[in-house]
């Protein structure tokens, strides 16, 4: 089983502020082992239920944040920018499952760091007459190559959106936002557990999905 992960950062457990994943954030390097340890949970998950290649593609902001040195030796790392498929880079169909791990909800609505791709420029992006984000967009694009997408990882904003796009998508709350900058955190060992734990069921729970979506 190959597994493709697609790590944002707004969505790593404890983080909540611009200082948390922006360079050079008085918490930004803090933020990247937590971004790091959010992804091993993931990929330990996807390894034990039977991942013989993961592919871990970073995709926020620079995408130089995930710490290659900590990462599990288990996973291989695309770093760096620019991607011609950025936040994408690396899925094809060759890959039977797609995690998101770290994302966040939509421009426009109550989530932590909530945003569409960039800061303030792109309020509304529509899909197939749905008000979507980065969450709907990632998830359709893993549709067109046939690969479903098995696992979330986020706050509740975001989780909630990926359960309306698709109820069949696991997903993890890593914490839950009082605003844009202010969120009740999931302990970090309990949301590691989680990451960790859901994957596994997930991925040994995989649905298939058509080539070409319905029209």
């Amino acid at each position: 089983m190959k597994v493709y992960l697609s790590v944002d950062m707004e969505g790593i457990t404890g983080l909540v502020d611009a200082e948390d994943v922006q360079p050079p954030g008085r918490d930004y390097e803090r933020g990247r082992v937590l971004m790091t340890e959010d992804t091993n949970a993931a990929i330990r998950g996807a390894c034990d239920a039977g991942a013989t290649a993961v592919l871990v593609n970073d995709a926020h902001g620079p995408m130089r944040n995930l710490l290659p040195d900590l990462l599990d030796p288990r996973a291989t790392l695309i770093k760096g920018r620019p991607k011609p498929m950025g936040m994408l880079e690396g899925l094809t169909g060759e890959y039977d499952a797609a995690l998101c791990i770290g994302y966040h909800a939509r421009a426009g609505v109550l989530g932590v760091l909530s945003h569409s791709f960039m800061g303030h420029e792109i309020e509304d992006i529509w899909l197939d007459d749905q008000v979507t984000g980065e969450i709907g967009l990632f998830h359709a694009a893993a549709y067109a190559y046939g690969v479903p997408v098995a696992l979330l990882t986020g706050d509740d904003t975001a989780c909630a959106e990926m359960t309306a796009w698709d109820p069949a998508v696991a997903t993890v709350t890593v914490k839950h936002a009082k605003d844009r900058f202010a969120a009740q955190l999931v302990p970090v060992a309990e949301a590691r557990a989680a990451i960790e734990s859901t994957a596994l069921k997930a991925l040994q729970n995989l649905r298939t999905v058509p080539t070409t979506p319905a029209a």
